[in-house]
């Protein structure tokens, strides 16, 4: 039976490193991408004597996220030691929530391609989002007879968001990745890098015939650092479950890895158990206390959230692709919704510069932003000085093509040079001109000198328009307003029928 005659049931843990100064249990200073074993600690290294102390912060963050899913907080979390043996963990165990986690429940909303209407989501359920620290991190060097470890990475704070296995395809485990990522780059509490490691993925997959209620054997896809090997690892995997169940032979329990070159998922060790890592309390750690006062200032402290953002683009009469890359990034999104307030004025938003807007910032202002390297974050264009550049090309003040030539030059001004917009235009004499007697002069001037392509033009030889359109552009020198020139070349070629 081929793979896709299953049914195939996905559930995700996903590791999110929180964006703090300092680690999850000590006072060690961490930052992603510094010189190996450049900040560890004597916690850091497992040494005698040394005791856990919680970072508030991420406490604060990891709260935030768990009320931006919708979970439900609990009042009392506790601690535990889950104990492995691994060079990357030098405590030999590490210190995490699972069995009493601060949030259950919750969801993730994601695209669904099959519902109804423009921006069509459904909710992928979470079992919890629990705290936990990190381990260090292991280089395996090919051919040598030895491993680099760099434990920077060891103590680091995390937040692991299970899911419930709702999740029935590769394509939809990718964007409930995306979607995760977005969130908590909307929430400021992580930087969500998965080629950096700061977004980890593990994928539980199993197959089941069509129907059937009970879930099967379940094997997990460990350490997936991009979005596309994420969706290619659990076709794999499905491949090769499917083809096991079809000769009947056992589907066995199993941490598996992923071979991007050989695109097959390759068994590293039987599944473990929980009493495989002897959990036991924290002795270290009082219970985690969540109180009332604490969860109202973190809800005070969440953004409008991208799916309440998607909706109200949406509702501005921009198309499903628009509104994704308008909301992909919070500061994007506060830049487009900036730079509409400010053309709108004191007038209501309508869907006409809802696109006028959105064409330009992903259109011209994205390009210019990729082309120097910048994030949005960091544009020299303020929206305020976008939204007066559209303001004067919606009045054919000015025409598209001096409009970017403006905006090239708001790019790349000196940062103590504040011309606004109209000023540019005034310097550089880019005003368009939209004077009715002067355009009709003009035209008439071009088809008195080009007598044998009016003739072909009033015969049906409808191209030589874009002919006449461009002679008369050049004698403006660009400043004649191009739909005025349509209009006078249109009054002209009637007064020969």
């Amino acid at each position: 039976m081929p793979a896709a005659d299953y049914e195939v049931v996905i559930g995700l843990e996903v590791h999110c490193q929180l964006r703090t100064a300092s680690k999850m249990f000590s006072a060690c200073g961490y930052r992603v991408g510094a010189e190996p074993n450049h900040y560890t600690d004597a916690y850091t290294l497992g040494l005698p004597g040394t005791l856990p102390v919680p970072n508030r912060q991420a406490v604060d963050f990891a709260l935030r996220l768990a009320l931006a899913a919708g979970c439900t907080i609990e009042p009392t979390s506790r601690w535990a030691r889950k104990h492995y043996f691994y060079p990357d963990l030098p405590k030999g165990y590490q210190i995490t929530q699972s069995d009493h986690p601060y949030a259950t429940g919750g969801a993730i909303e994601i695209p669904d391609p099959a519902g109804e209407g423009p921006l069509a989501s459904k909710p992928i359920a979470l079992q919890r989002i629990h705290l936990e620290e990190d381990a260090g991190k292991n280089t395996h060097l090919p051919g040598e007879a030895l491993s680099l470890i760099d434990y920077n990475r060891a103590g680091a704070p995390l937040v692991e968001i299970v899911s419930k296995p709702e999740l029935r395809s590769a394509s939809d485990a990718a964007a409930y990745m995306r979607e995760l990522r977005t969130l908590v780059r909307y929430l400021g509490i992580s930087a969500a890098n998965m080629q950096e490691g700061t977004l980890r993925c593990d994928a539980n997959v199993s197959l089941r015939r069509p129907g059937a209620r009970e879930l099967g054997t379940r094997c997990e896809i460990k350490n997936l650092n991009s979005f596309k090997f994420l969706e290619a690892a659990i076709h794999a995997e499905v491949r090769r479950q499917a083809d096991l169940l079809d000769r009947g032979a056992a589907l066995v329990s199993a941490t598996l890895s992923y071979d991007p070159q050989r695109d097959e998922t390759k068994v590293m060790r039987s599944k473990e158990v929980a009493a495989d890592y002897r959990y036991f309390p924290e002795p270290d750690l009082p219970p985690l206390h969540i109180g009332a006062e604490w969860v109202a200032a973190a809800r005070a402290q969440l953004p409008v959230l991208p799916w309440a953002r998607r909706r109200a683009l949406g509702g501005l009469g921009l198309s499903d692709y628009d509104v994704g890359v308008l909301t992909a990034e919070r500061e994007l999104a506060d830049y487009f919704d900036a730079c509409l307030s400010a053309l709108a004025g004191d007038a209501a938003t309508g869907p006409t510069q809802a696109k006028l807007v959105c064409n330009w910032i992903t259109g011209e202002l994205l390009k210019l932003l990729n082309a120097a390297g910048l994030d949005i974050a960091a544009c020299p264009v303020t929206p305020a000085q976008l939204a007066e550049l559209l303001a004067l090309l919606a009045a054919d003040t000015i025409s598209g093509r001096a409009a970017k030539q403006v905006l090239a030059q708001l790019f790349a001004a000196d940062a103590g040079e504040a011309l606004s917009p109209a000023q540019i235009v005034e310097r550089e004499g880019l005003g368009q001109v939209s004077d009715r007697g002067a355009i009709v002069e003009l035209v008439r001037e071009v088809a008195a000198a080009h007598p044998d392509q009016l003739a072909q033009l009033r015969a049906g030889k409808t191209k030589l328009r874009g002919f006449f359109v461009g002679q008369v552009m050049k004698r403006s020198q660009g400043k004649a307003n191009p739909q005025l020139v349509q209009a006078a070349l249109a009054e002209l070629l009637a007064e020969g029928d």
